[in-house]
């Protein structure tokens, strides 16, 4: 076999030793280190594995990322750690790979964003990656580099991410409906007149009642197909201003009604279930509004006030959001479920006598 088939072209590397260790790195196309790299899953039936199993949902969503297709241009700068066989050398500033189709590179960590270059993901997208590739690991060295790097880093609290999201806004890297959940929480957050003033941890700090993580995720749904704030759903809430007046006026008369509960870490109220729940709530008064002719917007704006959510808010008044009254009677309201069970308890209440 001729020397050019039998290994990968010639890439220039640089020797890194880091103790006792000693690794190289080097770029190389995605899709040609994919030709040659392998992993072995963990799995109750193969307890020599070390790798997690391939997750077909990641593996699509990386996929998308490389096209384009989220947040922008695709960049990759994290390396990929693989381990390679004693046929492959490093000489003269150059590695050598030996070309075993998928026998050659064992990776160690980065298997979804190499896996991700396969074409039924990424179609026929590639780029050059980093990678760090150390020589003849025994399967005990490649489980302790997997150990630390996926079991010693602390995640990063999302809040904090949220919270870079206006640096995004105008190169149009984060989709609609997450940057403008977070403008609308930063405005909450930051009105000194907004019930939600102080409130909201946005970077992850103690002592706040609810993240802008949660309260995001709270509010994104309005942006879906077929809620209020979903552009071909209703004219009556494309501006942002009247997104942000709706909402303040519905926490205030919610606020105004709860003053106890309000910032109470004892209740749920405040808290993602509690403000999911009620931001259910809120698209079926907008919805009750309109049955009865009541004006939503003008060409002023929003008509509606924290006045207009009265009636609804005392009809609710009979359920206090107590995490303790709660248990008692077995509710746990935990999850998405818990949301769902919580709207249909609290919707029940304030509609039971409709017509």
């Amino acid at each position: 076999m001729s020397t050019a088939k039998k290994f990968l072209e010639p890439i220039p590397a640089i020797e890194v030793k880091q103790g006792s260790s000693v690794f190289y790195v080097f770029t190389i196309s995605a899709k040609k280190l994919l030709k040659v790299a392998y992993t072995s899953e963990r799995t109750k039936s193969n307890r020599t594995g070390i790798q997690r199993g391939l997750r077909r949902d990641r593996l699509i969503t990386i996929g998308k990322y490389l096209q384009g297709k989220i947040s922008g241009e695709p960049i990759l700068p994290n390396t990929i750690i693989i381990s390679l066989s004693n046929e492959s050398y490093f000489k003269n500033g150059q590695l050598f790979i030996s070309n075993k189709p998928a026998a050659e590179a064992f990776v160690i960590d980065g298997q979804h964003r190499l896996w991700s270059f396969n074409e039924e993901f990424s179609g026929a997208f590639d780029m050059d990656i980093v990678v760090s590739a150390f020589f003849e690991l025994n399967d005990e060295k490649k489980a302790l580099i997997f150990k630390t790097i996926n079991g010693e880093q602390r995640k990063i609290n999302p809040s904090l991410v949220y919270d870079l999201i206006p640096m995004l806004r105008d190169k149009n890297w984060v989709e609609f409906e997450t940057w403008r959940s977070q403008e609308i929480v930063e405005m909450l957050n930051g009105d000194s007149k907004s019930p939600w003033a102080n409130r909201i941890s946005m970077v992850g700090e103690a002592g706040k009642i609810i993240s802008q993580s949660s309260f995001m995720t709270a509010l994104k749904k309005l942006f879906k197909k077929g809620h209020i704030f979903n552009i071909t759903e209703s004219q009556d809430f494309l501006e942002s201003v009247t997104q942000e007046k709706l909402l303040f006026e519905f926490f205030n008369a919610i606020n105004n009604e709860y003053s106890v509960e309000w910032d109470d870490k004892d209740y749920f109220l405040c808290k993602y279930i509690g403000v999911s729940a009620l931001l259910n709530l809120l698209e079926l008064i907008i919805q009750d509004l309109k049955f009865n002719n009541i004006p939503i917007v003008d060409n002023n704006g929003l008509t509606i006030t924290t006045i207009s959510f009265k009636p609804y808010i005392d009809k609710l008044s009979k359920f206090r959001f107590s995490a303790k009254t709660a248990k008692s009677e077995g509710n746990s309201y935990v999850g998405e479920g818990g949301v769902t069970e919580l709207f249909k308890k609290i919707s029940g209440l304030v509609f039971s006598n409709n017509d």
